[in-house]
Parts: C-alpha cells; structure tokens; sequence
C-alpha cells in the first residue's frame, strides 16, 4: 500500500513539474505547411467504407437497449470521431432501429434492440448528408492560409486578427474605388466555392457507390439502377449548385454593400463585424487546423551581425524608431540587424512567471542565463552602434498569482536584471579618465511591460499601478535615463461600437490598464524624468487601423491630455514581409501623424536587397520614409561608421593626446622661463 501511494506521489510530482515547464516556456504561432497540406487532403467521407462495413458487421446483433447499442457503436467508431455524433442521435431517435419485445422462459418481458438492413442503409444516408453538411473547404481558403506561411505571430490571436485583416484586404473592403468591382468579387467568391462544390459531390458519389456495391451483393438491386435513382450525377451537381448558389449570393450581397467603397470608421467596424461569419464560417477552421504554437527548448545566443550595418542614425531620425527583435531569432546567423534605421532595439524574449522572477523562452532563470558573457554581449554589440536595448517582459497568465508578491519579486529582478554593468573594463576606464558619464554601460536601457489577460477590476488595476510607479523610482535611482514602457494590442484600447450607440445609463468606454486614461494617469504619477512609451500591436495588414488608433485615443481623450500621450505613444506594425508596397505608402502616414514607431520582426536575411522593396530590408524603410530634414536617406560612411563604434578608443586616443600636448607646452613654459632666469 505505502508503495502505491509513493508511485501516486510521484506521478503527482511529475504532473505539477511538467505543468510549470509549460507555463514557464514561451511559445509564438506560426502556419505548418505540412498541416495546410494535410488539410487540403481532407475528406469527411474518405473512411466511409471501413465505417459502413463496421455497420453491416453489426447487423441483426441483438442489444437489450439503445443504450447499450449505442455505447458499443462509440467504441466501434472511436476511430472515426466525425462520425460519432451523427450515429448517436440516429440511435437515440430513429424509428428504424428495431425494439422487440419478448416472453423468456421465465416469463420476464425483454426488449431486443437490433438494427435491419433498412436501419443499416437510413444510417449511412444519415452519414453521408451529415458529412456534406460539414465540409468546407475552398481552393480559396487554401491559397488565403498559403500566403501565412511564412509569417511568425506572437500569439494565437494576432494571428487570426491578421487573418481577418487579410481576407478584408482580398476583397478590398472600405479600400476606396476598385477597378472591374463586381467582376473581381464573382471571380474571388467562384474560386473561394469552387474547391467546396467538388469536394462534395466527389465524397457523395464515392460513399454512395458503396452503398449501391452492398445492394447488389445482397442482390436488392443492380448497382447500376442503385446509382441512377440514388446517386444520378446531374441530380447531386444541382442539389450543391442550389446550396453553393445559396451561399454565394448571401455573401456577395455583404462584400458587393462595402467593397471598394470609402466607408468612415464606424463603417469600417461594422463590416469588419459582419466579416467575423464569413471568417468563422470558411477560414477560421482551415487556420486552427494549421497553425503550430512553437516552444522554445534551447535558449541560444543571439547574434545580431552587427558588423553588416553602421551606427543608429538617431540625429537623423524622427523620434524613437525602435526595432523589436524576437527571441526564435536567436542563434540565427543567416540574419543581420541594421542599427542605422532605429534608435532603439526592443529584444522579445522575457517572461514573468508565476513568482516574479524573470524567465528565458525556454523556462530557465534569465538572471543565470544572462550573467554569461556570450549572452550579454548582443546588448554591447548594440550599444557600439549607439543604439538603446530594451527588454520585453510577456506574462499572460494570472491564475493562482498574488498580485503583490508577484510585483515586488518583479521588481526585485527587473533592477537586478537591468542595472548591471556589463560594458568593458576599458570603457569604464575611459569614461571615468575621460569625466563622461556613459549611457551606454548597463544590460539595459529599458523594459517593457506586455501584460495580456491582466484582471481589470479596480483593486487589481491600482496594485498594478503602484507597482509601476515603484518600479520607475526604483531603476531611476541607478540609471535616469531608463525607459519604462507598456505593451498592449490595439484591439485591448479600441472602443467598442456598439457602447457608442447603445442607449445606456452608465458607459464604460475601457476598463483596467488596457486606456489611454489610466496610460495618462502613469504619465503624471511621478516627477522623475523617467521615460514612458506606450506600445500599441496593430492588426495588421489592413492601412485603415492606423488611424483608428488616432481616433480612438481621440474618443477617450482630448486637448494636453492627448497631446501628451500622443508624445508617447507608439504604433508598432508586425511586418509580414509580403506587403512592402502597402508599407511604404503606410510609412509616410506613420511619420506625418506619429512622433514614434516601431517594427518588428526586425532582422534582415544577409541576401536581402539593401531597399524597401519586395525580399528587402526594413532598415532601408526607416532611413527612406522616417529621416528628418536634416537626413537624406543614404548610408553612413565607413569612417564614421569606424569612429562611432570605436568610439571609446578614439576618446582614449584624443584625451591622451591632449594630455600630452599639455604636458608639452608645461614644459616648454617651465624650460623658456628657466632661460629667461
């Protein structure tokens, strides 16, 4: 007995290990080109023959009640769990299924439960019109989860909302005027239907042969008179044209109201709502069943190939241009960081459990893990090129966490984390022979805070409150300079339509830390001239959201306050590499509206075309679209570019050298006076 409860301990103990690796790993989600492909395999009624032979096995087989029938049917097709349901409710309903009852020997009345070959046949028709009526697939909804492939999400909802985005731009909703409109939408809706039409009638006629092949062997009827009364072809293309046709219409009736249209932003929502059906009814379930959520078993060193790029033309630039780089691309050197287009590099890579301490991707200490030089040096290799790092700590979970523990272990780790001093010895040296104070010297410049699900009740949004304004007094004791940031998605801060319009006695217009209001309240809390930047995630790669963002800040905010946080805010695009000409129109928007803006992912392959142009570089975006006048787009000179990032040793050079040309004409005093005397 004592062993069985030991071994129960001990599943138990492996159980709770294994749950706090998942919880303590970070994982982002990405399309799986084998699964798309899998998908396109599918078929509802593919196994229709092992199914229907399982069913004939069971003919005549006596059962004391539907119950017992159908839990022997569930065992039989645990296999087949498409085919489950449809099964039980024929069981459970079907007048077909055979109840007779009986005397036995003892005079005891038993019901006998059997299926016939009429019950037999009604329940394969039962399958199949079950399966027609589940299949949705479409070549279109094919090639749309085919352009996804490449393209990394931080989470599973960016990547839907990215996908609904996309399909909204595959029929240019609110696009303004589109050329040949209503031949483009017939052309896109055939093609989205097309793929679904010939699924189901090649399923239909493949699972009715069966059907008809069983009747001729129990020689009921020829299979050729089966198949012209139950499967004639003509018969099943027009019973899928009316329901195709049917479908159609219904949603060229919604995309021909706002395609090429100028629509305003409540227009905009509204369709953007109504796209939510046509999304969940055709897409959603192709891009769940592709989507991989990839974890991280191997923390990396990130080599961010500086060597490829000068220094940050941060003179130059307007604003904060801040690149964010991912954690999967650690240990990549097929890419490179251009440092000359940002001002600040923003490394997603941080985790927050459910203690406070802070984690890597995989789940190990990020204090141990980042106290080894080859892990730290990435930040030196940034601060060369002049360019500011910032830490982005993730936390999404916040079940069986103690708000106040949590904070005060949080900023225990950030200060610690931070406030290291890892820049060389001579750097130091020279900073302090020099009189300079450096910036550059610590493991990082700021952290930015990207809290998803963070309870928005008012006792919990006030903990997370104070806790920001400690955490900014505690790192600004250190370091003045340090930015202390928010990370949040645009649809967490949007306005919800409908409370505009709803007639209604109290109106809560955002709630929690996810508004501009309680941003504004962070601003003012402290007098310290510490920096807050408010990251706003996109949903891309619709242009529209770009100014949604203005104009919900403007609903819930108005005159110095918006001001204010308009300073500090940040539009951040999470590029997917496809769309270089839609950027480029939108990067002009950015830099007229915005003081701010960031990128991400933000590497480049070492093959790239050095332009913002298709298989380009982001880099060469921000220097073309974000300069001020004082820059003119081109690339830093190989001498500055030497003097900047050697810049330490140049200092060191000139100091000595003013030392000794003091110490020179010391001397030459000292010896003309002696002659003079």
């Amino acid at each position: 007995m004592k062993m069985k409860y030991f071994f129960a301990s001990l599943v138990l103990g492996l159980a709770s290990v294994l749950s706090f690796a998942n919880e303590s790993r970070m994982g982002y989600y990405t399309i799986s080109p084998e699964k798309v492909e899998k998908y396109a395999e599918q078929d509802l009624l593919k196994d229709s023959t092992k199914v229907f032979k399982i069913l004939e096995e069971q003919k005549a087989f006596i059962y004391e009640s539907r119950t017992q029938m159908n839990e022997k049917f569930m065992e039989l097709l645990k296999a087949y769990p498409q085919h489950q349901k449809i099964v039980n409710n024929f069981i459970q309903t079907s007048w077909t299924v055979r109840e007779d009852t009986a005397t036995d020997a003892m005079g005891m009345l038993n019901t006998r439960t059997y299926l016939d070959d009429y019950a037999i046949d009604s329940l394969k028709w039962y399958i199949i019109d079950d399966a027609k009526q589940q299949m949705v697939f479409s070549q279109q909804a094919y090639d749309f989860v085919l352009k996804m492939r490449n393209v990394d999400f931080l989470d599973s909802i960016q990547l839907h909302r990215y996908a609904k985005n996309l399909l909204a731009s595959s029929f240019k909703l609110c696009s303004g005027h589109v050329h040949n409109q209503s031949e483009y939408i017939d052309a896109a809706l055939e093609s989205f239907f097309a793929k679904k039409r010939k699924n189901i009638v090649d399923s239909t006629r493949e699972a009715c042969s069966e059907i008809c092949k069983n009747q001729e062997l129990r020689k009921r009827e020829k299979y050729g008179a089966c198949m012209e009364r139950k499967c004639n072809m003509r018969q099943i293309y027009s019973n899928v044209g009316k329901k195709i046709i049917s479908d159609i219409q219904r949603e060229k009736k919604f995309i021909d109201r706002y395609s090429g249209r100028i629509c305003s932003d409540d227009l905009w929502k509204k369709s953007f709502d109504r796209l939510d059906s046509l999304y969940s009814l055709y897409f959603k379930e192709v891009v769940d069943f592709s989507l991989d959520k990839v974890y991280n078993n191997d923390d990396a060193s990130i080599i961010l190939n500086g060597k490829f790029s000068g220094a940050s033309h941060k003179e130059e630039l307007n604003g904060e241009i801040v690149g964010f780089y991912p954690y999967w691309y650690a240990g990549d050197t097929t890419k490179w960081v251009d440092f000359e287009g940002i001002t600040r590099l923003a490394y997603y890579g941080l985790k927050a459990d459910n203690n406070g301490s802070l984690v890597t991707p995989s789940g190990k200490s990020a204090l141990t893990h980042f106290d080894e030089k080859d892990n730290y040096e990435f930040v030196n290799e940034a601060h060369r090129h002049n360019v500011k790092l910032d830490w982005v700590v993730f936390k999404d979970d916040w079940k069986n966490v103690s708000l106040e523990s949590f904070f005060a272990k949080l900023t225990g780790e950030i200060d610690e984390f931070l406030n290291k001093k890892i820049n060389s010895s001579f750097q130091r040296f020279v900073n302090a022979v020099t009189f300079n104070t450096d910036e550059l010297e610590n493991r990082g410049d700021g952290v930015t805070l990207f809290f998803k699900n963070f309870p928005k009740d008012s006792s919990s949004t006030s903990k997370f409150n104070n806790f920001f304004g400690e955490l900014k007094n505690k790192l600004a004791e250190k370091n003045e300079s340090v930015y202390v940031n928010l990370m949040m998605n645009q649809f967490d801060l949007s306005v919800d339509n409908h409370q505009l319009i709803a007639d209604t006695v109290v109106q809560v217009l955002s709630s929690g830390i996810y508004s501009y209001n309680n941003f504004l309240n962070l601003l003012k809390s402290e007098k310290n001239e510490t920096k807050n930047y408010l990251y706003v995630v996109l949903n891309e790669p619709v242009s529209r959201n770009k100014q949604i963002l203005l104009n919900d800040m403007s609903l819930q905010l108005d005159g110095l306050d918006r001001r204010n946080v308009l300073n500090s805010l940040v539009p951040v695009v999470w590029f997917d590499n496809v769309g270089w000409d839609k950027f480029s129109n939108d990067a002009l928007y950015y830099n007229d509206s915005y003081y701010n803006f960031g990128v991400g992912p933000y590497a480049t392959d070492i093959s790239a075309k050095d332009s913002c142009v298709v298989g380009g570089n982001l880099g060469a975006c921000m220097l073309k679209y974000f300069e001020n006048e004082n820059g003119d787009g081109s690339r830093q000179g190989k001498i500055a570019s030497f003097i900047c990032m050697h810049r330490w040793g140049i200092r060191f050079v000139c100091f000595v050298a003013c030392v000794l040309l003091v110490a020179s004409v010391a001397i030459v005093v000292v010896v003309v006076r002696k002659k003079k005397m």
